[in-house]
């Protein structure tokens, strides 16, 4: 059986062929495919990229993978289709245009729309928390952010949405697809009313599978949160609810995966704030409310280091303004942490409240706070939360339990049994 992965991101080894930069995205891909490395399946691995001028075609220790220049559009797939002849495909992500290509090139009834995130809601959320001053059009600032390869808070919502409307066109093509949570099985079920939906978890980062979270009696309070460059992660709520953890614990210090607003001096702050819109704001309102010393950026992180936060901190924190399924969750959950999350979504799925970790309300003033001091409170039942948590995430993210489940499904669409 061959089956080919349409993807939104270029996979490691192809980049490395092609003498580009890795990107950190898509380990869940990468994940999968080295669960399925022993069932009988021959991948190929399929994304476009605006670095390539013509389709390259590389086999890499057995698998083939396709890098496909998106200059050439729909022409491309169907080129790459015809030559390769997949029994199925499988197309990650649902807002690209590939995803709708896919579905009008290939028999739709062989075809899986993997959901990953999904773009409607998430522009929808992008700016909650916000003032509205920032989805006002603001001409000037947007030419000279697109000029520095920056964005508004408007232009990523406006960005989201469009993408919705391919998403849209992808769901009602749609003859089969697979999700993980309540809240993306409701929305397919309305988005795609014609299709078969299939519930399929995801493998985490194999470094999160071994040792574990420790209480540390002596550790300084550490809260991480795993994103913040973006608004619709929610870091301006974790700097607004700052004020109230520090009066109880003083020396709390916030972890962020990501990169600090631009450092350009007391005299420039003022021009960078306002041309880096939100992580501006991020730095104007840490000043305001006193706690910009409280907070530290790591950078991105690759999944090493990603781990050494994680069991450095007294407790993980997600804020976002909506999520499916989110995977810096489930490493959390992975390691034994204590876990505060917000309540949107698809997190309820992952995670049981007063089970597993703590859900709050992130529109509801105060309850961030509240439930960040409600576990630094109580460090026992903290640890008893991370452990349920982590016995829920071992059984939840299993590889070979979800590479079973895959090949079980192409096994089913393929109508044939598949030889060893």
């Amino acid at each position: 059986m061959t089956v080919l992965w349409l993807l939104n991101f270029l996979p490691p080894p192809m980049a490395k062929a092609l003498g580009l930069s890795v990107q950190a995205s898509g380990s869940w891909v990468t994940a999968l495919q080295q669960a399925l490395a022993d069932h009988p399946v021959r991948l190929v691995l399929c994304t476009y990229s605006k670095d390539v001028a013509a389709p390259v075609r590389r086999e890499l220790e057995g698998t083939v993978y396709l890098a496909l220049p998106l200059s050439e559009g729909k022409a491309a797939l169907e080129q790459a289709l015809a030559q390769e002849k997949p029994d199925l495909l499988q197309v990650f992500g649902t807002e690209n245009d590939h995803s709708v290509w896919a579905l009008e090139s290939f028999d739709p009834e062989k075809t899986i729309l993997y959901i990953q995130g999904i773009a409607g809601p998430c522009g929808a959320h992008m700016a909650d928390g916000l003032p509205p001053r920032f989805l006002r059009r603001q001409p000037l600032k947007e030419k000279l952010a697109a000029a520095t390869g920056g964005t508004t808070v408007r232009q990523l919502q406006e960005r989201m949405l469009t993408q919705s409307e391919t998403e849209r066109k992808a769901f009602a093509l749609a003859r089969h697809v697979t999700g993980r949570t309540a809240w993306d099985k409701e929305f397919a079920a309305k988005a795609a009313p014609q299709a078969d939906y299939f519930a399929l978890n995801e493998i985490m980062r194999a470094p999160f599978y071994e040792g574990g979270w420790q209480r540390d009696a002596t550790r300084r309070p550490r809260i991480f949160v795993s994103q913040g460059n973006i608004p619709l992660k929610g870091l301006h709520r974790v700097i607004e609810a700052l004020p109230a953890i520090a009066a109880r614990y003083p020396d709390v210090q916030v972890d962020v995966a990501g990169w600090p607003p631009p450092q350009k001096g007391a005299l420039l702050r003022p021009v960078m704030c306002w041309l880096s819109e939100y992580t501006g704001y991020l730095d104007t309102l840490a000043r305001k409310l006193g706690v910009a010393d409280r907070i530290r950026y790591t950078g991105v992180l690759n999944a090493a280091a990603m781990k050494t936060c994680f069991l450095q901190s007294s407790l993980f924190l997600l804020p976002s303004s909506i999520e499916n399924s989110p995977n810096s969750l489930g490493e959390a959950m992975l390691l034994g942490m204590p876990c505060a999350a917000a309540s949107v979504g698809g997190v309820p799925s992952m995670m049981q409240h007063g089970k597993e970790g703590l859900l709050f309300d992130p529109n509801t003033p105060g309850q961030l706070a509240e439930t960040v001091l409600a576990l630094l409170d109580d460090p026992h039942r903290a640890e008893a939360l991370g452990q349920a948590a982590r016995a829920r995430a071992l059984a939840d993210h299993d590889p070979q339990a979800i590479a079973s489940a895959q090949m079980a499904l192409y096994t089913s669409l393929c109508g044939k049994e598949v030889q060893p």
